[in-house]
């Protein structure tokens, strides 16, 4: 075996002046090769981010469109069992389209009308309770008078102590008057009010609300109340409305006569002539019962 040469001082300057810069070029060929790997490496980074951010968006569409479809089942299954409670009485399923911004009144416009069979005068209702009543309707669509409009005026009962009075809007989604209530009326914060019926413009046993705050006066005929409506206005999207059968026009007239009639009477009561009260209105007197006029004996001789 030969022994290996030992180097001269030309080739140890060669190696001496050469090896730095071999060091330099693989340095660099290394440098150049791994920030390629990595640009590479954070193009696919950068595609995989994009559709897994393509994908979380998707998923909360997703779960926007579910939150949405529980909640509308939730207001259905609410509206199914309102119209179980109804019975055989016919309704018609409407959806609000829009909202009056009117700031004297409370209405709202929904899909149905004159053509499905609804009449001025008819009762709206929601899954929760009493929404209002049908005011105009022509076509396709009719406006609605909601409860808390201070025209409104609901016949109710106290369902606990069947104290009778009549519920008042005052324009305001969150509270209602409760009026006409006898000074001796058994009625507590928490009571649950629903319709009486009287008068026949709404169906009886429809929740109205619950009272919130009752007042004790020590002088005067009644006492009032504040009640807090059963159905949320804000949010109301579909309703159903409790359709007048058809009749003649007499009985249709007689029919709207009678809502107009709750803004002034309730069981057996009607408003006296010109009688101040404490709020400057009539004080309601009851009908005084006339006994029935004897009628001459037959075969009896007058003197």
């Amino acid at each position: 075996m030969k022994a290996g040469r030992s180097l001269n001082w030309l080739d140890k300057s060669l190696l001496w002046v050469s090896a730095p810069v071999q060091k330099a070029i693989v340095w660099v060929i290394d440098g150049a090769a791994g920030l390629w790997t990595d640009y590479v490496y954070l193009v696919g980074l950068c595609e995989e981010n994009q559709q897994l951010q393509a994908r979380v968006e998707e998923l909360e569409r997703e779960f926007a469109r579910f939150g949405e479809v529980q909640a509308e089942n939730v207001r259905l299954k609410d509206l199914v069992h309102m119209r179980e409670r109804l019975g055989e009485t016919g309704v018609v399923a409407a959806r609000v389209v829009s909202v009056g911004i009117s700031p004297v009144s409370r209405t709202i416009r929904i899909d149905v009308g004159s053509d499905d069979g609804v009449f001025v005068g008819d009762a709206v209702v929601a899954g929760a309770g009493l929404v209002g009543r049908v005011s105009g309707t022509v076509g396709r669509y009719s406006e609605v008078l909601l409860m808390v409009d201070s025209r409104s005026a609901v016949a109710a009962i106290i369902q606990r102590s069947r104290a009778r009075g009549i519920v008042r809007g005052r324009g305001e989604d969150e509270v209602c008057s409760v009026d006409h209530l006898v000074r001796t009326a058994d009625v507590r914060a928490g009571d649950v009010v629903v319709t009486s019926g009287v008068g026949g413009a709404f169906p009886p046993g429809l929740q109205v609300g619950s009272i919130v705050i009752a007042t004790s006066p020590n002088v005067g005929v009644f006492r009032e109340a504040e009640l807090e409506p059963a159905v949320e206005f804000e949010s109301l999207e579909e309703v159903m409305i409790v359709t007048t059968r058809p009749g003649s026009p007499a009985e249709v007239e007689k029919g709207q006569e009678e809502v107009k009639a709750i803004d002034e009477t309730e069981a057996g009561i009607v408003p006296a002539k010109a009688l101040p009260t404490q709020r400057g209105v009539p004080i309601p007197q009851r009908v005084p019962e006339t006994e029935p006029e004897e009628e001459p004996a037959v075969g009896r001789e007058t003197p």
